[in-house]
């Protein structure tokens, strides 16, 4: 790697932080999601009740994207990003003390807030930060964080939940966000954001007409967000369900198939930032979201003997394409936007596919199936989705070159227009 693609040790330290923060926020977000049935047991709730927990989750997290856009545009990237961690930990950190599934709802719902502030502010500090010619690289490591954060709270719960119960994992969760703080300190503002932060952030709408195709660029944005985190948490939302309450395995089991898919997805990320870098977005989706449907049978248990496979190839095919998005979404809004636009678009996505387990769930009660069979099919419909949507708008998903990936966006050409 050449020295222009070299970070400083500003940069450096700017990724590291959210790089950490994301970590956090998918060890806080998921731990949720391993312990699903256990918290369905002990206050009698359905697997319906606790899929709408998601969905509401999501909501939030739509909110807070937004209002930690419009904050970071106008008082900087770090500000939000230091309320938001210290907001989620928090939240996250008092469902062991919940008295009833009521109380989780209201406490999951005020989690999103946290956690949707936390990457519409720290994937744009990142990606603004970090040197162009190696930005593919570092949008996918960025990304598959996330993956990282699944995996921790997949082992801990492993080794916390038999010994201790499911109240102990949240205090557990409460505690490596504020590790992140320290770091948060000595990261510096971004200088993309500096340039124009002497001027009062422009209305949304100004922006519409100021910028041509700008819109449209956002509704494609979050059309292809929303498809994207559809077929994620099809994926997802249930699978610690299906592995525990379908097929019967134990923790240690579950946690050997959630770390399989979680280390598909990270590497499956990094590739996909590197390729939409180096060629094109649209090849960085369309090929891993095509073959995702033809490992589905193995990623839900059909045979049972290639579990293992199935993770594996259903976290790097399926997920790994979400490698592409910090790059592509903080390449296609000026800086004046970037963080509302990226945040608005992106949380969008995450909000209309929070119904995904919610929907699944209720399929698979009315129409007898199993939850692996509903699983599979809706996951397969939407990563189907995902390549048409991609492929009708080959030309114009292509991901800017690291040589003009922060120009003026007018320049490139516009999803929508």
């Amino acid at each position: 790697m050449s020295r222009e693609g070299m970070p400083t040790k500003a940069q450096a330290i700017t990724f590291a932080a959210a790089w950490a923060g994301w970590v956090m926020d998918a060890f806080d977000f998921t731990a949720f999601l391993l312990v699903m049935p256990e918290i369905e047991k002990t206050f009698g709730v359905k697997h319906t009740a606790s899929a709408g927990a998601i969905a509401l989750t999501l909501l939030m997290r739509l909110v807070g994207g937004y209002f930690a856009g419009k904050a970071a545009d106008r008082w900087g990237r770090k500000l939000p990003l230091l309320v938001s961690v210290v907001w989620f930990a928090v939240c996250d950190g008092a469902i062991a003390l919940a008295p009833s599934f009521t109380a989780i709802l209201v406490l999951r719902t005020l989690f999103g807030l946290g956690m949707g502030a936390e990457w519409t502010s720290g994937t744009t500090l990142a990606m603004e930060n970090w040197p162009k010619k190696t930005r593919g690289i570092a949008s996918g490591v960025l990304q598959g964080s996330w993956a990282v954060g699944y995996l921790l709270a997949a082992a801990v719960s492993a080794f916390v939940v038999p010994r201790f119960g499911w109240r102990a994992l949240f205090v557990v969760t409460a505690l490596p966000a504020l590790l992140v703080l320290p770091l948060r300190s000595w990261v510096p503002e971004s200088e993309e954001w500096k340039k124009v932060a002497k001027a009062r952030p422009e209305p949304l709408r100004v922006l519409f007409a100021k910028h041509e195709g700008l819109l449209g660029r956002a509704v494609w944005g979050a059309l292809a967000m929303s498809v994207g985190f559809g077929a994620y948490y099809a994926l997802t939302g249930l699978y610690p369900t299906i592995l525990k309450v379908e097929l019967g395995l134990g923790a240690h089991e579950t946690f050997v198939l959630v770390a399989l898919f979680n280390v598909g997805m990270m590497l499956g990320a990094i590739v996909s930032g590197v390729v939409a870098a180096k060629r094109s977005v649209a090849l960085a989706i369309v090929v891993p979201a095509g073959l995702s449907v033809l490992v589905m049978p193995l990623y839900v248990g059909h045979p049972p003997s290639h579990l293992g496979v199935g993770a594996f190839l259903g976290g790097a095919f399926g997920a790994g394409f979400c490698g592409v998005t910090p790059m592509l979404l903080t390449t296609m809004f000026p800086a004046e936007a970037r963080a509302r636009l990226v945040g608005i678009t992106y949380h969008v996505g995450a909000f209309v596919a929070g119904f995904l387990p919610l929907a699944t769930a209720t399929l698979a009660e009315r129409a007898g199936t199993s939850l692996g069979f509903a699983v599979m099919i809706v996951t397969s419909i939407l990563e189907l989705c995902l390549v048409v949507l991609v492929l009708a708008t080959l030309g114009r998903t292509r991901a800017p070159s690291p040589e003009d990936a922060h120009a003026d966006l007018e320049a490139e050409p516009t999803p929508g227009e």
